[in-house]
């Protein structure tokens, strides 16, 4: 099952991180330029389109999860533990730091410092989705490369290759 959750995991990470510099880049430093007395009807549209995240986020969560159940074999489960271990810091960044900064702006209007705020924030959300998606493409490359070599395991010693040729015997065939 491992040989779906994987790609999957990194489909949407990969959607989530092109997203998320979009926002970062593009969007949020459009805030600033908004007149004052038009922020509240076009900050109020920007965030009815919250389920273009909420949805892919959701489903980032119980992927995440899967794999974390199911981690990749040998010497690279802590790199699957890392992958998922992002998820829930940008839970966490975004639920209780990048919405309540909207929620003042929806509140009080325009807000330089907010705003500011919410850009300075975003770059965690944003470094940690890149990360993500990066471990998952080093993953799905250990999963298509199975006698690449892994780093060395927290023993000391290397994945032997056969473990990874039973691996995927196990999971794909």
């Amino acid at each position: 099952m491992l040989i779906l959750i994987l790609p999957a995991n990194l489909v949407l990470s990969a959607f989530l991180t092109g997203l998320i510099w979009f926002v970062q880049v593009v969007h949020y430093p459009i805030f600033r330029k908004v007149p004052a007395s038009r922020f509240l009807a076009w900050h109020a549209a920007h965030t009815h389109t919250g389920q273009v995240v909420a949805v892919p986020m959701l489903i980032e969560l119980v992927l995440a999860g899967w794999l974390v159940i199911r981690p990749f074999p040998g010497g690279a489960q802590w790199i699957s533990y890392a992958a998922c271990g992002c998820v829930p810091v940008i839970w966490a960044v975004t639920f209780l730091i990048a919405i309540p900064l909207h929620n003042q702006l929806a509140a009080g209007g325009y807000n330089k410092e907010i705003i500011d705020s919410l850009v300075r924030v975003n770059w965690l959300r944003t470094i940690l989705w890149t990360i993500r998606t990066g471990i998952l493409f080093y993953l799905l490359y250990l999963q298509l490369h199975p006698c690449t070599a892994l780093p060395a395991t927290a023993d000391g010693f290397k994945e032997n290759t056969t473990d990874k040729i039973g691996f995927l015997e196990n999971n794909i065939i």
